[in-house]
This record gives structure tokens, sequence and C-alpha cells, in this order.
């Protein structure tokens, strides 16, 4: 939890809130966000930014509507295929928010509510910052902001709401309360609040100039690393042009930033010591020449960069990937979404041909690859992605599965539930992959974990067969497993010869089956035979011969 502040009269508390999940990516933390609107604000006020997330985290108690997911992420167990265990708390607790606060004594906390269903956490700050003063005005902004201002203004502990890209109407906010005019009378451009028992909601903000620089000074570049180096978020460019089904981000437009101003910040990031840059942009490479343009600044500079929301895979080519190489990139995400054809049609997306086509360019290149697809799709079925995995296992390449849920503001979303502004609070928990939610009813949770499982055990053998030389079949990871931990071998002799997900229960002292679809495994199986997998890191290859 790192606080830097730089004075100048009114003072305002930038923060990003706590999460409860069962898991975080911890390398993907970095408060860009809170560092474009401390620069909005720069010479108007006295600001600090509290990132109340990163560095820390406790067990916590699992709410009640995830008591159906105890069958699956369990504590009391190992197995090398492991998925969720607890339920955590990333971040600050109540106390030490309240103490944070009250240290800071702001005039205006501002908080990021960027994901709805972590929107209980950011709420919590908001109402804190009441407890310590009721004089405090609290500000609240970002996609679930944008999204469902209403259900944050439900709340009398929060003041405004701020809807779309927040730097201007920040500042223009922070401008009236200063001068001591009501900003409710000003105008402010996605500015939202309670008057006379209504709710004003403002229309999404879009800014027109995306070139003023974001305020690193407020953020410790030691509290943020990838691989040990010191890292931050970087963006080219906001918004995207195209509508998939499944994404909820709100309907801002494609926008390119200015070489120029790329090149100042690239400048700033290297003045503080900055050694790793990651990419945020939605689509970072759908303009390919200004792609290259950008790559050709960062060259030889020194950093590691990636782009972990993913390269866009249609406008990928072999003259762009080896510019990439040049610029710093080591290790690629690609967006696949599934592998069939007629699945991702149904989620207004094109098979991605060109990326297809460079699979085997990969075999030899100097990248590490990373593909992402997701399970659980309306429209889909368990079988298409079984054929998905079949597909993937057999390339150089680590497999990133991720678990659908509905994201609020997508058309999947409001095909669902309608224009609705969040009522029902304690549904908004569901609204998260790590849930296994069966939003498509051929996938229930047993279903959804089953095939979440097999890619666990299809990336365990990537990484065998990049360790250990000489592997060829299946049965030869008996033995790699024997070497591992004295439970392995049981464990994957049982995943191999009785098509069966097991752990080893610690307290009882022996193994005892999983939650999951033992016919989908020997789907699986059956599907694969004589199918290769290759390494992760390596072109090793063994079958599956059992």
């Amino acid at each position: 939890m790192q606080i830097f502040s730089y004075s100048v009269g009114v003072k305002v508390l930038l923060v990003q809130p706590p999460i409860e999940d069962f898991y975080d990516t911890s390398i993907r933390t970095y408060p860009l966000a809170l560092a474009y609107l401390a620069g909005s604000v720069s010479g108007l006020c006295d600001v600090s930014v509290a990132d109340l997330r990163t560095g820390s985290k406790r067990v916590v108690k699992q709410p009640r509507v995830f008591e159906e997911l105890r069958a699956f992420y369990r504590d009391d167990g190992y197995t090398p295929f492991s998925l969720f265990t607890r339920f955590y708390r990333f971040g600050a607790s109540p106390v030490e928010i309240k103490r944070i606060i009250e240290r800071e004594a702001p005039d205006m906390v501002a908080i990021a509510s960027a994901y709805t269903t972590y929107s209980w956490q950011a709420l919590e700050v908001a109402r804190i910052a009441k407890e310590v003063s009721a004089e405090v005005v609290t500000v609240m902004g970002g996609t679930h902001a944008t999204l469902f201002p209403e259900h944050l203004l439900r709340h009398d502990f929060v003041d405004y709401v701020i809807r779309g890209e927040g730097e201007t109407p920040f500042a223009t906010l922070v401008k009236s309360l200063s001068s001591g005019r009501d900003p409710r009378s000003d105008n402010i451009a996605g500015l939202c609040f309670r008057q006379d028992g209504d709710f004003h909601i403002g229309a999404i903000n879009i800014e027109h100039n995306i070139d003023v620089l974001p305020d690193r000074r407020h953020i410790s570049a030691d509290a943020y690393r990838i691989n040990r180096k010191k890292y931050a978020f970087f963006l080219i460019s906001r918004g995207c042009p195209f509508s998939c089904t499944f994404c909820g981000k709100p309907p801002v437009p494609y926008r390119k930033r200015s070489i120029a101003s790329i090149e100042r910040e690239l400048a700033e990031c290297l003045d503080l010591g900055i050694e790793a840059i990651d990419f945020e942009d939605d689509m970072l490479n759908l303009d390919r020449s200004f792609f290259t343009d950008v790559l050709r600044l960062f060259s030889h500079k020194g950093l590691t960069l990636s782009a972990m929301n993913g390269i866009y895979p249609a406008t990928i080519d072999v003259p762009t990937l080896q510019l990439m190489h040049d610029a710093g990139f080591c290790r690629l995400n690609f967006s696949l979404v599934d592998a069939q054809e007629p699945v991702l049609r149904s989620q207004g997306r094109a098979l991605p041909t060109s990326f297809l086509d460079l699979l085997p360019w990969f075999e030899s290149s100097p990248f590490l690859v990373e593909t992402h697809f997701i399970i659980g799709l309306p429209g889909q079925t368990p079988r298409d992605v079984v054929e998905t995995l079949i597909f993937l296992m057999g390339r150089r390449l680590l497999m990133g599965p991720s678990m659908f849920y509905l994201a609020p503001g997508s058309a999947i979303f409001k095909e669902t539930f309608g224009d609705v502004q969040m009522s029902k609070e304690p549904q908004l928990g569901l609204l998260r992959s790590s849930v296994m939610f069966p939003w498509n009813e051929l996938f229930p949770r047993k279903t959804t974990y089953t095939l979440m499982k097999l890619v666990r055990f299809i990336n365990w053998v990537k990484q065998c067969l990049d360790r250990t030389e000489g592997l060829t079949k299946l049965s030869d990871l008996l033995e790699v497993a024997a070497t591992r931990n004295p439970h392995d071998k049981e464990l994957v002799k049982r995943v191999l010869l009785d098509k069966r997900f097991t752990r080893y229960a610690t307290r009882e002292q022996r193994f005892i089956e999983e939650t999951h679809d033992p016919d989908l495994v020997r789907l699986f199986f059956k599907r694969a035979k004589e199918a290769g997998i290759k390494g992760f890191k390596t072109s090793n290859r063994l079958l599956i011969d059992v």
C-alpha cells in the first residue's frame, strides 16, 4: 500500500480498493487509471494515490452465495493439477483503510469501481471515508460506475459518480469544489448525482485529447514487478471498434495517441527506472502501421514488453513479430476465444486464420506463446472445448483458459437481464469467472471444473516436457511424477489409467476422488488418442497413448 502526495491546496485521495476472490493476478494491479486522474488535477490540488489492493492478502470467510463451490475448491488436499483453494481479501482491511484515510485527512476521496463483482469493496471505502468525516466528498468512477451509476448512488455515502473517461470531468469537479461552487449546476460531462430525490445521470464522457500523460510520481516503481523487474502499465490507444457479444467494455470509440506523446511518456518511464512495460490496450495492434511505428520507438531501449490483455491475431504477421522481438517482446498473449469457427461466429468474431497460419512459424521462433480461450460460452458445447484443447496442446504454447461469466454491459448480459441497474446485490458475486456459474446449461460446475483440470493436466505435461528429455509417451510421465512429490505418481496414474482426477487428502492421509465428470475425461482421451502434446518452452513432443 503505497501513498505519495504533492501539495497544492484542497486534498484529494485517489484509491484503488481491495478485492475479495479466490485469486488475484498480482502482476496486473498497477493503478494506471489513477495516475491519469492525478495528472489531470496536477497543479489544482494536493493529490495522493492509495493502492489498497496490492501487496497483501489474507484468508476471509467465503460468502454464502459461493457455498456450492466448497465441493470443488478445497484446502485439505494436494494435487499437481490444483485450481483454487481458499477465499482471500487482496489488500487492506477495513481497519487499515480507516487508519489511512484518517492519516491522509482528505477533502475528497475518489475511488475506482472498475469491476461490478467487486463493487462492494469499492463502496466499503466510500462508506469508511464518510465515517471518518461526513464532510469528505466521495466520488466513484470506472467501468462499473459507467455502466451502473444508480447502483452506486443508491448509497448515501456516495456523493458523485463519473461515467466514462474521467480526466476532464474529475478535474472540472475538483475546480468546482475548490471554488465553492455547486458542481451539480456546472453541467460537468459524465457527472452523476442525486438531486431532489432523483438521480441525475450524465452521458458517458469521451476524452478528446488522449495525449495527456499519467503522473507516475504518485506510484512507487518498486511496488510493481514482473519477474523482479519494475513494471508499469502503458496505453498507446483507447477503445475498441468491435462488439463481441461477451465483452462488457463501455462503448468507447477506438482512438490512437500521437507518437510524440508516447515518446514523452516512454522517456518518463525510463527516468523512473521502469524495466518492463505491459500494454493494456484493448486493441494494441489493430492499426498495423501505427503499431510498427510504436515498436520502432521502443526498439533497443532495454525494456521487457508484454501485452497481457492479448494481441489481436488478425493483423499479426512475421515482419511485425520480428519488430516486436526487437522492441522487447519475449512472451506473446493471444486471444483465441475458441478454435471452432461456428462458436466464434456466434460471438461476433471471425476465425483468426492469420494467427493459425503462423502457428508453425512460432515453433522455431524466439517467442513464448500463451493462447487464451473461454470455457462455457453460450452456444458452445463441452465437445467444442475438448476439440480446442486437442488442437492447442499439439502446439508449442501454453494454454490459458478463462471460465465464462456474464460481463455486465455485454450483449449476452443484456439478453439475460435486460436493461437493469443491479438491484440485487448478492447476485453481483456471481459475475466472476471463479464462481463457474452455469450461464450455459451445458456447463454445470462439474463440467467446467473438469475441463479446467484437463487444461491443468496438459500444461503440467508441457512443463514436464520442457524439464525432462526423452519423454515420448504419456506413460513415461509416471517416473517423472515420482521425482516431483511423493503423491504425484499415484495421482498421475489415476488420470492416465482410470481417467479420474483425485487429490491426496492431507487430514485423512488417503487419496479421494475429486468432484468432476469422468465421462468427459474419457471423451478427452478418446478424442486425443495418438495425438501429441508439445512443450511450452521447447518443441519436445509425446503421444497420448493410453
